[in-house]
């Protein structure tokens, strides 16, 4: 394949737009016919005609064509500011008047006064403003010029039933042919009023605020209004200088297909990079091949084929007060709440082993130290051990030599890694058992490890509801997150999710809101303490807000809610749909 060559601007105005043509008062005369421009133009708000144009407005039936459709978005403060001159200017003008001649303004200019400020409330509230250019060219053979005037009047009458203003003047046919070809400038620059600086200065937008960017802050995306960068920081939020929040928990929700597992692993794989170590609880496996390709642990809650290895090995303890929380936590996660009888007991049981030798017990040592007692209440808690303990038919649970999980796991690694706990081989019976080793792995973590790490909770709703020991550590790792220097992240469908099961979770610093029904955006606007007007309209935004675009809500409404698009790199999306999907 020869090597791309780059052709430079003006040959390509040259080769395109040869002088072979002669400028017409309003068309081009080429020497196998003319061409026929026809061009639309606005900056600021859509105006209404523009709302619905289709490709059919364009064409003349019989009579070739083509042509063009172009919008700039310009910066919000720009167009703001320019209408905000614009209606100070007419306000001047109608109060002048009055001043001067005592006559009141017109019904017409009432109109302009009453558009300037609905069009001026409009950009405040966050709609984009345009440079709007259409162009479209019609060519006739030079013996039938007539077709073609014909043509662009019919166009002309069309566009301007819709209110719009079709230009054909004869500075215009050169400028539309070099926007139409290839290379050519998307707006034409056409001659605009000239500005003395006294003008210009009231026109330039205001510096937008520069928010610092903490050291633990991730990138999220863009300000939808504004444009700038959005962070996200565990610590401080959306805003380092506002007030600190008071917890390190952000919540996401959203519909399905809203986008919430994109802005966790986006989250997550920035907090990685950062030297952080994260922890995922995954309910549905989609994070098990992407965790091992990014040099992750794993873990299949299931009973492990190796039958020398188990998945925790719960009894691990410095002290002998240690060891009986340990004891009481696991007989607790296997039957029901013990009474203070089989509490005893256990504590006479585990005193005495360890008095004769100190240290890490498996259930097997539990279960022999309690059958060495005489107290009826003993026989019951041996009856639980029997098939956890080794020999049992659920011993590769907590009694094997070797275990997946270590109390000790996040202390022990030689770098930051992905923990993934894959919870979709979860067996019904099992259940309850594997929630039980989770909250103690965590708890652990968290009261004892001396490791910074990150907890990210995907498809919460289905782990909220959970009763019991589980429900505690939760609430518990909510409450200690901010102390510990842990951020935790809870993903989940409804606002609704969190009621099933109240706890320290649902007070999020920050949320992150996609897209949802009307009745459960207008319900979790409403907890946050927003009011019912400001609410209702609101809602109707979030119920149609496109996939990857939240609406972040600060903790305690520190500042007002925004909406931020969430931006991935293509390498990474490619990366993570590449092994989800396999």
């Amino acid at each position: 394949m020869p090597p791309t060559t780059v052709v430079p601007l003006d040959q390509i105005h040259a080769q395109t737009a040869p002088d072979a043509f002669s400028l017409s008062e309003d068309y081009l005369l080429f020497p196998e016919g003319g061409l026929f421009p026809l061009t639309l133009r606005s900056t600021g708000l859509i105006h209404k005609g523009w709302n619905g144009l289709r490709s059919a407005d364009f064409i003349a039936p019989g009579i070739p064509m083509f042509y063009s459709l172009t919008l700039r978005r310009l910066q919000p403060d720009t167009a703001g500011h320019a209408l905000r001159a614009r209606r100070t200017f007419m306000e001047g003008v109608l109060m002048a008047l009055a001043e001067k001649t005592g006559r009141r303004p017109s019904m017409a200019e009432q109109a302009v006064d009453h558009s300037l400020d609905a069009a001026e409330s409009r950009l405040a509230m966050g709609d984009p403003a345009y440079d709007t250019f259409a162009a479209a060219a019609y060519f006739a053979p030079k013996d039938l010029l007539d077709r073609g005037q014909e043509a662009r009047r019919i166009v002309a009458a069309t566009l301007r039933a819709r209110g719009l203003i079709p230009q054909t003047f004869y500075y215009i046919p050169e400028q539309a042919l070099l926007h139409l070809q290839p290379g050519g400038n998307l707006i034409p620059p056409f001659d605009r009023t000239t500005l003395m600086i006294e003008d210009v200065i009231p026109l330039m937008p205001l510096p937008s605020r520069n928010i610092p960017v903490p050291g633990d802050a991730v990138w999220i995306g863009m300000h939808e209004h504004d444009g700038r960068d959005v962070y996200y920081s565990f610590l401080y939020g959306l805003d380092p200088t506002a007030e600190q929040p008071p917890h390190a928990t952000t919540l996401i929700l959203g519909e399905m297909g809203s986008g919430k597992t994109t802005l966790m692993r986006l989250i997550l794989t920035q907090r990685l990079l950062q030297g952080r170590t994260v922890i995922t609880l995954d309910p549905e496996g989609e994070n098990s091949r992407l965790c091992q390709h990014l040099g992750g642990i794993n873990l299949p809650m299931r009973i492990p084929d190796d039958p020398d290895t188990c998945l925790l090995h719960p009894l691990e303890a410095q002290t002998p007060a240690d060891m009986l929380m340990a004891a009481q936590f696991v007989l607790g996660a296997l039957r029901s709440p013990l009474v203070p009888e089989e509490i005893a007991v256990l504590h006479d049981a585990v005193q005495k082993r360890w008095q004769h030798r100190p240290g890490k017990m498996s259930l097997a040592d539990l279960r022999e130290a309690l059958a060495t007692s005489a107290d009826p209440n003993a026989i019951s808690l041996v009856s639980t051990l029997r098939i956890y303990a080794a020999g049992g038919i659920l011993d590769g649970l907590f009694d094997r030599p070797k275990a997946l999980i270590s109390l000790s796991l996040l202390n022990t690694l030689d770098h930051p890694r992905w923990i993934n706990f894959d919870l979709s081989t979860l067996r019904e019976e099992n259940r309850n058992v594997v929630y039980f080793m989770l909250a103690w792995f965590i708890y652990h973590a968290v009261t004892h490890g001396s490791q910074p790490f990150d907890v990210f909770i995907d498809e919460g709703w289905r782990l909220m509801g959970r009763r019991g020991v589980f429900s505690d550590m939760l609430d518990e790792l909510g409450r200690r997150a901010r102390k510990r220097g842990i951020g935790v992240t809870l993903v989940t469908h409804l606002p609704g999710d969190l009621s099933a099961n109240p706890s320290s979770l649902s007070l999020a610093s920050t949320t992150f809101v996609g897209r949802l029904g009307l009745d459960e955006a207008y319900g979790f606007l409403r907890s946050i303490g927003i009011p019912e007007s400001e609410a209702k309209s609101r809602a109707e935004s979030i119920t149609a807000l496109p996939p990857r675009v939240f609406l972040a809500s600060p903790a305690g409404r520190r500042s007002a809610l925004f909406p931020v698009r969430v931006i991935v790199p293509d390498a990474w999306l490619r990366v993570w749909n590449y092994y989800k999907n396999r």
